[in-house]
Order: structure tokens, then C-alpha cells, then sequence
């Protein structure tokens, strides 16, 4: 069975290495620009192509000319796809002897779309599902040839799923590869009165809220953390990223404004008052230093986070007015 791999991350980057390991024939290896907030890149895909012998295509545009020349030469048994930036449309899937089967960490057809774990974590779901599909023109479509579920729990971060993921989905990808061989190929069809749509996500949505109840927030920093670009507060109008929290529900009565700082802990974290209890920064990111002890930057309980719009704009004016009368 000769092999294709289309797309990006490292979910597709370790599939390749377990392929190699197994003795899997890919002859072709198709990517494109990596996401911002991934550290997998074109030079890893290349450097895997030539380690298989295999041909490397960088062209963000699967459906290109180019590439179905390729694919109507070489004639591919099967395509393994992760993360490609463009719908595969019907001509090219129809290439392949099999189909393009492609990994999607949704629970199809209820999570289509993009960032289904991060969703998955801040709608408070049970357990996030890895889904591997026959592909479609349409959007996540297909046959579920086989899922994995990954439980989430009160303390469940984006990047411990990342971490399951990574190893799971090439397991995912062999299994599916010996079910085809030994002519297991009917999937399970969807029911697309289940589908529902989720859209990305990006460094502004992370933007905490301390009006929001505690467990929201919570959420928001779990489902926002590494590989992305974390949920963000300001301190003294410059970006406090938050890396670990901890929700904190006082069995005390007071009185404090969202964002407040309201303990400097003796073990170096910090609370901060929200809709309805407290979040304790645990590990925070201030001008590119990590605070594994947040009280070191923030240093008093005479501090409120967020942004002080009110007075960026004085600022602002102050210093258009005295530009304005320097030019006088």
C-alpha cells in the first residue's frame, strides 16, 4: 500500500515516524506553512521526506494542477491527511484508490470545524474525541472509520490532550491502515442532524474577563495555554499571560472589584477577585519572563488587573498635546 501524507503538526509528523518505523511506503509528502503557534515546521516534513526517500511538495493548494499531475502519475493507494489549510475537493480525493482518511480531534459530527479541543474544554464537555474519517468535499464529511475519546476533567489543560494526541493519532492511523489491508473498509456514516460548527480561536480570544464566574475563567486559561498563546490579563498596562490558576471559592465574606488582587500567598501565587470567588495565578508570563512565584511581579494588593483604557487615553492626549505644541 503506497501512502501519501498531506497537511501539518506534529500529529502528521509523528504518523511519518511511526510509518518508518513500520516499514510503511509513503512516496509522497504534501505540506504547507505551519500555524503561528506551531513549532513544527516545512524543514521537518522535508527532512522526513528524504529519510523515506519519498517526494516532497510544499503548495498550500492541495487542488493545484501540479499536484494532481503527481498523483495521477504515481497512482497512491491511500492519503493520510492532518491539519491541511483547504478543503480536498472530490477530483483529487477520488485519486486514491482508497480515499484520503484524515484525523480531526472533534467528536464527529457534533465538533466540526477548528479548535475543537479548546472548544470542547471551555463548554465544559466530558471528554474530547479523536475522529478518523474517510474525507469529503464537505467539511469534516465522511465515514468514521475509528474515534478515541480523551476524558477531560476539572483540571484538564489544552496541552495535556495535545501531549495524548501526538502519540494517539499515529497509532489511530496504523490501525486504520491494517483495517483497510485486511479489507475492513466501511466506516460508520454520520448523522448530519448532529453536526454543529465551531470556528478558530485566536490570541484575542484569550483575553480574560473578571467579571466572568470563576469556573469560566478557569476554563479559558485551560483551553488557551500551551501550544497557544494563553488567556491574558494587563498589569500596569502591559500583557500578563497566565500559564497556571487555581479556582478559589472563599468560605469568607468581602467585598472586591473584578480583577482586584486580593492575597499575596506565602507560596508565591496570587488571588484575584472575579464574578463570584477568586483565581490563584500560579505561574505567570510578564514581558517575556516566566514567574513561577506571580507575587514577584506583582507586588502589592494595591493592584487591579486588566486594562486601564481610561488612562491610555489621557496619556495619549497628553502627548498629541505636546506634539501639537512643539510643531506651534
Amino acid at each position: 500500500m503506497r501512502i501519501v501524507l498531506i497537511g501539518r503538526t506534529k500529529f502528521l509528523l509523528n504518523t511519518g515516524e511511526l510509518f518508518l518505523k513500520n516499514g510503511i511506503d509513503v512516496g509522497l509528502i504534501i505540506t504547507s506553512k505551519n500555524a503561528e503557534h506551531d513549532v513544527v515546521t516545512k524543514n521537518d516534513f522535508e527532512k522526513l521526506a528524504k529519510r523515506f526517500n519519498a517526494e516532497f511538495v510544499y503548495d498550500a493548494n492541495i487542488n493545484s494542477e501540479k499536484i494532481k499531475k503527481i498523483l495521477l502519475q504515481k497512482k497512491f493507494d491511500l492519503g493520510i491527511s492532518v491539519n491541511n489549510p483547504l478543503l480536498i475537493k472530490k477530483e483529487i480525493i477520488d485519486l486514491f484508490k482508497f480515499g484520503i482518511l484524515n484525523a480531526h480531534p472533534g467528536d464527529l459530527p457534533r465538533y466540526r470545524g477548528n479548535a475543537c479541543p479548546n472548544w470542547a474544554i471551555i463548554n465544559n464537555e466530558k471528554k474530547i474525541v479523536i475522529s478518523v474519517h474517510y474525507m469529503e468535499e464537505e467539511l469534516d464529511g465522511g465515514d468514521i472509520l475509528l474515534k478515541t475519546k480523551f476524558k477531560i476533567n476539572g483540571k484538564t489543560k489544552i496541552k495535556d490532550f495535545y501531549e495524548y494526541a501526538e502519540k494517539e493519532i499515529p497509532e489511530m492511523f496504523f490501525e486504520c491502515i491494517k483495517k483497510i489491508k485486511n479489507g475492513k473498509t466501511k466506516g460508520v456514516k454520520q448523522n448530519r442532524k448532529n453536526a454543529m460548527r465551531t470556528f478558530p480561536r485566536n490570541k484575542l480570544d484569550g483575553k480574560i474577563d473578571w467579571n466572568k464566574k470563576v469556573r469560566e475563567i478557569d476554563r479559558l486559561i485551560r483551553a488557551s495555554g500551551s501550544p497557544f498563546f494563553g488567556a491574558y490579563t494587563y498589569f500596569e498596562n502591559s500583557k500578563l499571560i497566565i500559564n497556571d490558576a487555581e479556582r478559589e471559592f472563599p468560605k469568607f465574606q468581602y467585598y472586591a472589584e473584578p480583577g482586584q488582587v486580593v492575597k499575596r500567598n506565602t507560596d508565591g501565587s496570587v488571588s484575584v477577585a472575579c464574578g463570584d470567588g477568586l483565581i490563584i495565578l500560579r505561574e505567570v508570563i510578564y514581558k517575556n519572563t516566566v514567574y513561577k512565584k506571580p507575587s514577584e511581579v506583582i507586588k502589592t494588593i494595591h493592584t487591579k488587573l486588566g486594562m486601564d483604557v481610561e488612562g491610555e487615553i489621557e496619556k495619549i492626549h497628553d502627548r498629541l498635546n505636546k506634539f501639537l505644541k512643539n510643531k506651534e
